[in-house]
């Protein structure tokens, strides 16, 4: 049956069973998309049409909040862009459901899409799925058997994580142009998505703005080896702290104070500052190097991203 052929039944059930889904959809800062930039940042140099770009644009977010409902579960996650998590609301058993049922929607709507194409390569698509369930997969690994992930071990897994769902709006805005011969390199995208995560690893320790948004410091709460935590555990093997309290998982206010000033500490923020810094140079100059043209559009997202760190405008970025 085609996608846009649904009995009256088939409608009120869905909008029934994808209400968790409507619930983070409802509650996302749509000019603060870290993801949705990135990804349209891109037909700068793919000149896609832009009512083709707001379709890839959307596909690649849904997978992604998919990922996110997902990961709030895993994580007990209490809050989730100013509401409560979908989990919270609806429960788990009709949450899970409603994201298995949307990625397969999502999938069906890459078919349709692709019907008159012969050359739509829907493989690719399904392995930088498997990509980004994989990231996903490791980072529950290292956080249930309480390891601190190296720095390679943790850009393995946000490459998978993070890097997958960028790709996956890309390569469908090429197909949309009818562009897919256009290569971008494998260092131009892992470095948006290292930047992705590790810009929402810093707010969720550190941004004032972001700590009245959601529970502050809830990577606390959930023991999860984020970015400026495995430098603070790694920068300082002897000192315990970090990695006991981790393994608590405290909920009060004054722990989660006296973690994030550890990390202060360790000048694990600053480290991370440094850190984007130099991934934003580096994705400048990887775009430079490819010959395509200036990107201004990407240029400014960064700019601002970045110039915003330490203000209370925050961007919804990668958990």
């Amino acid at each position: 049956m085609a996608a846009n052929n649904k009995t009256v039944f088939q409608t009120q059930a869905e909008v029934i069973i994808t209400r968790p889904i409507e619930h983070i959809v409802q509650a996302g800062p749509e000019n603060r998309n870290l993801l949705k930039l990135f990804v349209c940042s891109f037909n700068s140099w793919v000149k896609c049409p832009q009512d083709a770009v707001q379709v890839c644009a959307d596909i690649g977010n849904a997978l992604h909040d998919m990922v996110l409902i997902l990961d709030d579960i895993q994580d007990e996650t209490i809050l989730r862009r100013e509401l409560p998590a979908a989990h919270m609301v609806y429960g788990i058993p009709l949450t899970v459901h409603a994201t298995l049922y949307k990625i397969f929607l999502i999938m069906q709507n890459l078919l349709c899409y692709a019907e008159n194409r012969k050359d739509f390569a829907l493989d690719d698509f399904i392995q930088l799925g498997i990509r980004m369930f994989t990231g996903q997969g490791l980072e529950i690994y290292y956080r249930d058997i309480q390891r601190c992930p190296t720095f390679h071990e943790y850009n393995t897994l946000i490459g998978g994580k993070c890097t997958a769902v960028i790709k996956w709006g890309v390569q469908l805005l090429k197909f949309c142009a009818k562009k897919e011969k256009m290569e971008f390199s494998e260092n131009l995208y892992n470095k948006l998505g290292l930047v992705l995560q590790v810009y929402g690893d810093y707010i969720n320790l550190h941004n004032a703005k972001y700590a009245t948004v959601r529970v502050f410091c809830d990577d606390l709460d959930e023991g999860k080896f984020n970015f400026p935590i495995i430098h603070g555990i790694q920068s300082h093997p002897n000192d315990h702290r970090l990695l006991d309290m981790l393994k608590r998982r405290p909920l009060d206010m004054e722990s989660k104070k006296l973690f994030a000033d550890i990390l202060e500490s360790f000048g694990s923020f600053e480290y991370t500052r440094k850190e984007l810094e130099k991934l934003k140079n580096g994705i400048l100059t990887d775009a430079d190097n490819m010959n395509m043209g200036k990107n201004p559009y990407l240029e400014r997202v960064l700019e601002d991203l970045l110039g915003n760190l330490e203000t209370e405008i925050y961007y919804d970025g990668c958990d």
